[in-house]
This record gives C-alpha cells, sequence and structure tokens, in this order.
C-alpha cells in the first residue's frame, strides 16, 4: 500500500478545518452548525451526486467493454499511425476513472510496438493526452468542485480555462509527436465504416451527457441521471454484477474529500480567516500571479488529486480570486499551477501505474513530462500578464 492511499486526505483536511474554526474563536456548536449546513447545502450534494453518477457510468461501460471497444474501433479509422498513439488515451481522458490511464494503455502499447518506439515515450504519450481535457470537462471532479467554490456558470469557466487545454494538446503533439515518423496502416473502407459505427455505438453516453450540458443547457446532476439510467438498460452485461458496480461507484473517501472541502471554505469565510490571509499577503508583498500559481501547485504535487488541490487552494485564493464576482483569469492560473503539480506528482496514481505498466524509467519519464507542463504554465502566465497589462 502506497503512502497516498494509506492517507486520507479527505479526514486530515476535516479535521485541519475544524481545528483552524476552533483556534479562530468559533465554538463547538458554531463548529456542528457549519458541519451540518455544508452537509445539506445543495452545492455539496449536488457534487457529491455528480461524482457518484459519473463513478456509476464509468464502471458501467468499463464493465460491459465499451471502453475497450471504444478504444479498439477508433484504430479502424485511423489514417495517421502516430494518432493512434494518442487517440485511445484522450478518448479515455473523457471519462474520469482512478488510474485512467490504463484503460488506454495496452492499445497505446500494441501501436508504440509497431512503431518500435521506446517504453518512455509511450508512457509519456499515454499518461499527457490522457490528462488534456482535465482543465475543461465538465464531469470532471475538478471542475465540478471549482464551479461550486466559486458559484459561477460551468460555461464560463469552461471557456476561461479553453486555452490550457489547446495549450495541453498543443505541447504534447510538438514534444511527443514531433520526433515519430508517420507510418501509414493499410486501408480498408468496410473496416473503417465498421470502425466508425462501433466508436458512436460504445462511446455515445460521454458523447450525450456533453451535449445536453453544453447544447442543452440541461443541469450537470439531471444529465448524467438520465444517461446512466438508459446506460442502465441498454447496455449489455451480467445485471447481477449491478450490486457490486454501484457499491464500486460509492467512493466515501471522495464523498469525505468533497465534504471537508466545502467545510474548509465555509470556516474561512465565517471565521474571519479570509481577511487574515488577504492580510498576509500583502504584508509579503508576493506577486499576485506567482501566489496564485504556487499554493496550488504545491497542493498539486503533494496530493497528487485534483479536488484536493481545487479544494485546498481555491478558498485560500479568494480575497486575491474575488468572492462576489471572481476573476476567471486568476482561476484560470491557479488551475493551470495546481494542475502542474499535479502532473509533476510523484504520487499521481496515473503517472506510477502507468510507468509500472510499460516497465518505462521513472527518471526518463519525468524529463519528457516537465518540458509540455512548463510550456502550459507559460501560456497561463502570458495570458494572466496581457489580461492585467490591457487591463
Amino acid at each position: 500500500m502506497s503512502l497516498k492511499e494509506k492517507l486520507n486526505i479527505g479526514l486530515i483536511m476535516l479535521i485541519f478545518s475544524l481545528l483552524m474554526g476552533i483556534f479562530s474563536g468559533m465554538s463547538i456548536f458554531e463548529l456542528l452548525k457549519s458541519l451540518i449546513l455544508v452537509v445539506t447545502d445543495s452545492a455539496t450534494l449536488n457534487v457529491v451526486g455528480a461524482i457518484v453518477l459519473i463513478l456509476i457510468l464509468g464502471n458501467l461501460l468499463n464493465e460491459a467493454g465499451s471502453l475497450r471497444k471504444i478504444n479498439l474501433s477508433v484504430e479502424t479509422f485511423i489514417k495517421d499511425r502516430r494518432l493512434t498513439l494518442i487517440i485511445p488515451s484522450a478518448l479515455m481522458g473523457l471519462l474520469p476513472a482512478p488510474a485512467g490511464a490504463m484503460l488506454s494503455a495496452p492499445v497505446v502499447e500494441e501501436s508504440g510496438n509497431k512503431m518500435g518506439l521506446s517504453a518512455e515515450i509511450k508512457t509519456f504519450l499515454n499518461y499527457w493526452f490522457r490528462h488534456v481535457w482535465e482543465y475543461v470537462w465538465p464531469i470532471y471532479p475538478g471542475i465540478i468542485l471549482a464551479v461550486a467554490i466559486l458559484n459561477v456558470p460551468l460555461q464560463k469557466l469552461i471557456v476561461a480555462q479553453l486555452p490550457l487545454t489547446l495549450a495541453a494538446i498543443f505541447a504534447g503533439v510538438v514534444f511527443g509527436l514531433g520526433k515519430i515518423s508517420d507510418k501509414k496502416p493499410e486501408e480498408d473502407g468496410k473496416k473503417t465504416f465498421k470502425g466508425v459505427y462501433e466508436f458512436f455505438l460504445y462511446a455515445w453516453p460521454i458523447f450525450a451527457i456533453i451535449f445536453l450540458v453544453l447544447v442543452f443547457k440541461v443541469d450537470l446532476i439531471l444529465s448524467l441521471l438520465i444517461i446512466v439510467v438508459f446506460a442502465l438498460f441498454i447496455t449489455k452485461m451480467d445485471k447481477k454484477r449491478l450490486p457490486f458496480i454501484l457499491k464500486n461507484s460509492l467512493s466515501w473517501r471522495m464523498i469525505l474529500l468533497i465534504v471537508s472541502v466545502m467545510l474548509f471554505k465555509r470556516i474561512l469565510e465565517t471565521s474571519g480567516m479570509l481577511s487574515v490571509i488577504l492580510g498576509l499577503f500583502d504584508y509579503l508583498k508576493v506577486s499576485s500571479l506567482i501566489t496564485l500559481f504556487s499554493i496550488p501547485f504545491f497542493v498539486g504535487f503533494v496530493t497528487g488529486v485534483t479536488p484536493a488541490f481545487v479544494g485546498i487552494s481555491l478558498p485560500v485564493l479568494l480575497p486575491i480570486i474575488g468572492t462576489s464576482s471572481p476573476d476567471l483569469t486568476y482561476v484560470m492560473l491557479a488551475y493551470a499551477g495546481g494542475f502542474s503539480g499535479y502532473l509533476l506528482s510523484p504520487v499521481h496514481l496515473c503517472l506510477v501505474v502507468t510507468v509500472q505498466y510499460f516497465k518505462a524509467d521513472f527518471t526518463k519519464v519525468y524529463k519528457l513530462v516537465i518540458l509540455p507542463v512548463v510550456f502550459v504554465a507559460l501560456v497561463a502566465f502570458t495570458i494572466a500578464i496581457l489580461r492585467d497589462a490591457l487591463g
């Protein structure tokens, strides 16, 4: 068992939040009242409900073999062999799953072996493109939690952070695919048509959710509920496995983490600690942009968990970001910082299991990851600096 598995981040954060409340002068009654209000708050319930439904959907698709079939179907209609190295990972990145990079690893390995690629290159491509959507994809816990903490429209946050996803894709292509020659696979019209058909046949739940949320503006949790119910009825699988799937989808650690994050935010607001933090920032004379990036980076690096850096950092940074009308450019920079630390974290589960799967050299993989991480961070800083300069 790894150190990360032994440490319950949610429990640690809950204890820290309660201690912070006590030291700031809050009574036990006030703390208990805050906890009850947080647990029963619609924002908390929506986040918990959305994440549980996402886990149920992911486990359903995995149990039915749909995720593997999506990967296999992609190979039949891609004309550039290099794309078979990244599209499976990117597709699997559309659906949150613990150690999700493992879902696409077998396909990337097969394609990479045909092209004679090193274990480190295969590891990097599989790991990097698995995470390019997390800056904007509305069914990721980090995005859901950020929307709840900041109380901003989901669509506005997505637009603000879209440059990060575009920068991540560009960096992955340049630093990952740049030196790999294009070896075209044999073309077969019948296989191509069948591949496209099977791709949409098995991937429809993922795209249906996004369509409902972004096009029809249906509430995320309602969209998830509709698609999960549909998937339950039409997915071919052993229905006797359903209790196991539901049990496996109830992550009490994740639920505790979400409740702890929302309690942390509430205690920061009600105890007056936000004013203290703002005064500390002013006293230290540290650039607000450096602060926005570095605090989430540190938390992301130490925890290797997206909801942790979002839940711990954003409430602390509210004096800079703004409470009534959050500055989404600053949010974007903070998210870039946290995600940079998350991608470089030695306890990031996707990184650890992917390195093990491909039997790659961890140090060499790490060197491959650093440059694109720096590139995305520079893009985030450039946008923030230009926005501040231009007003």
